[in-house]
């Protein structure tokens, strides 16, 4: 019998927990694993409507007091919108580190508190963000990426003020990748972008994905058709690669090791299958035609 895995997400914003993968974590779960998603950030300085938009533009009317209330008033918004998001992927174990997203550095104290999330939890996988996406150094992703990493290193050696003990070493890490990870979208992210080296069929995911964006309303993601285009934009872009209808696409960071080479089904039905069999399979719009309340 399969051992299950333990997982792990390490995210920077909280929608990232679940719009980067949920599909592949819903078939991880479908099959007995046990995930943990944590944000690193609140998330509120870059997307939040009233944060964002409000304060932009009309900070001097509102005492610090005020700013304060409206702060923690909006985060609860936030956070229930992301715990129900995840729960419908089967996600249960949800959690916020709550730093403020205003600056996000590779910073001793962050390491160290996942360094010790990751020994409570002791993950087979953990699941990041490419740590070179954008500019690497002022994008929060790309920080994300680097704290992960740098946690993931710091876990693997005995912490004596961590009261969870010993050292736990990560077996595999996966960068989560959108299409900002793979195509250089500015001149400092030119020769770092990354190369997806494994897809997810989320095809029969696909509905969960919009619904869950959806649902983030502060986000302004409840935009008729948003998450529908994103949908296909993300997963159906990364899908037509691989002759999909919907993927997520990961980068693997240790190469893998066994006794034979594996070749998955979907592999040897490309090769097998004719180019007109193809097409119509991956020309699925599943995502284009999910039903929001």
């Amino acid at each position: 019998m399969k051992e299950a895995m333990r997982i792990l997400v390490i995210a920077g914003h909280p929608a990232d927990m679940f719009d980067h993968c949920g599909g592949t974590l819903f078939h991880h779960i479908e099959q007995g694993d046990s995930v943990v998603c944590v944000s690193l950030t609140q998330g509120l300085r870059i997307h939040d409507e009233v944060v964002s938009d409000l304060f932009r533009h009309n900070l001097k009317d509102y005492t610090e007091e005020q700013i304060a209330e409206i702060l923690v008033q909006r985060q609860k918004v936030k956070y229930q919108e992301v715990i129900s998001a995840c729960a419908l992927f089967g996600i249960d174990d949800v959690r916020f580190l709550d730093y403020d997203d205003e600056i996000l550095t590779v910073n001793p104290e962050m390491i160290s508190k996942l360094a010790r999330l990751i020994r409570e939890v002791k993950p087979d996988l953990v699941i990041t963000h490419w740590p070179y996406q954008a500019d690497t150094f002022s994008n929060h992703h790309a920080v994300t990426g680097q704290l992960a990493l740098s946690a993931i290193t710091a876990a693997g050696g005995v912490d004596f003020k961590d009261p969870e003990g010993g050292a736990w070493r990560i077996a595999q890490i996966a960068y989560m990748l959108c299409p900002s990870d793979t195509s250089a979208i500015c001149m400092s992210n030119i020769g770092k972008t990354a190369y997806i080296n494994y897809y997810v069929d989320v095809t029969d995911v696909v509905d969960k994905k919009v619904k869950a964006v959806h649902m983030m309303k502060s986000q302004k993601y409840d935009i008729e058709g948003l998450s529908h285009k994103g949908a296909e934009t993300w997963s159906g872009h990364y899908g037509g690669r691989v002759r999909l209808p919907y993927a997520e696409g990961f980068a693997i960071e240790y190469p893998e090791v066994g006794r034979t080479i594996p070749i998955s089904e979907h592999r040897r039905w490309i090769a097998r299958a004719d180019e007109r069999e193809q097409l119509e399979h991956a020309a699925g719009l599943q995502g284009m035609s999910v039903k929001l309340d």
